[in-house]
């Protein structure tokens, strides 16, 4: 039955390939501050975004000890600060005095800030509530709900709260993810979270696919087809949808065009996808049976 499944999404994608516009493709999500941002709701960058996003902290608001204080709120004792570093660049100037593109010294700072979940104070929890009430308000399919928890346990994965979807490997091995609530859909959420799980089996320990290439690269996007069927294929063998979403094939002529629009692509990748659809789905069948075996030698 999953063979045909597969199958069945694999020839309608490729038929979908040959109607849709790759310019149509639009992020099923939009971002609600997962990113660490500051009380303007700037995004840190470059090394900052690295050194706030591993604070461990539920909340990404950071500010200054100053900052806090003038609305009002309070670091509570005890707590410590995060350092992040501001890079200001000045250029030569001209013979008529206009500043050129080459740089004539670099002054650095750092500064010191806390975290929302250090402080107290109504304008922290005002702040944090705001990005709160942007997420939409979708019901979780239990199916699939059940299929992300029983594989996520199985391979010792976390997730992360992010305002990115991707898929981590190495000694933190994770995936970063939005919330459901930040989705156009509930079924959105899960195909994307079925893509990164699909990233996932690529793994050294697990089917060992090639997952060096670069961004840009053949390699890579020929993974990213490999992340896309596989998802579709999940949420078939699951049963969210009936056939893939336009979504699917607009993604994936994205990448295609990385590798000259030829669909034969597609057939090659969908054999890794099938691949690693079996592999994940086989992981939540093998823990839904250790789990009904628990349960009957306990019961007996």
């Amino acid at each position: 039955m999953k063979n045909k499944i597969y199958q069945m999404v694999t020839d309608q994608i490729i038929t979908q390939l040959e109607q849709v516009n790759l310019s149509d493709y639009n992020k099923p999500w939009f971002c609600v501050g997962h990113s660490p941002i500051n009380l303007r709701g700037t995004a840190y960058r470059g090394i900052n975004h690295v050194l706030l996003s591993n604070s461990g902290f539920a909340s990404n608001i950071w500010a200054t000890f100053k900052q806090w204080s003038e609305h009002e709120c309070k670091i509570r004792k005890g707590e410590k600060s995060q350092i992040v570093v501001l890079w200001k660049f000045f250029n030569e100037s001209d013979d008529d005095g206009q500043s050129t593109d080459k740089t004539r010294a670099v002054m650095t700072r750092y500064f010191r800030v806390f975290n929302s979940g250090q402080v107290e104070g109504d304008y922290a929890r005002t702040i944090e509530q705001k990005f709160k009430d942007k997420l939409k308000k979708h019901n979780p399919i239990e199916e699939a709900e059940c299929f992300l928890k029983s594989y996520m346990e199985e391979q010792r994965l976390s997730v992360r709260p992010s305002d990115r979807a991707y898929y981590s490997g190495g000694v933190a091995e994770h995936i970063a993810m939005p919330e459901l609530g930040q989705f156009q859909s509930s079924h959105h959420y899960y195909s994307v979270f079925a893509h990164e799980i699909t990233h996932s089996t690529g793994n050294a320990n697990r089917l060992n696919r090639d997952l060096s290439g670069r961004f840009g690269s053949k390699a890579y996007a020929f993974e990213e087809l490999v992340a896309e069927l596989g998802s579709a294929m999940i949420c078939g063998a699951l049963g969210l949808e009936a056939k893939p979403r336009e979504d699917h094939a607009q993604y994936i002529k994205t990448w295609l065009s990385a590798l000259r629009g030829d669909n034969s692509f597609v057939i090659s990748a969908a054999s890794h996808a099938q691949k690693a659809a079996d592999y994940a789905l086989q992981c939540t069948a093998d823990q839904n049976e250790t789990e009904q075996a628990a349960q009957l030698q306990a019961a007996e």
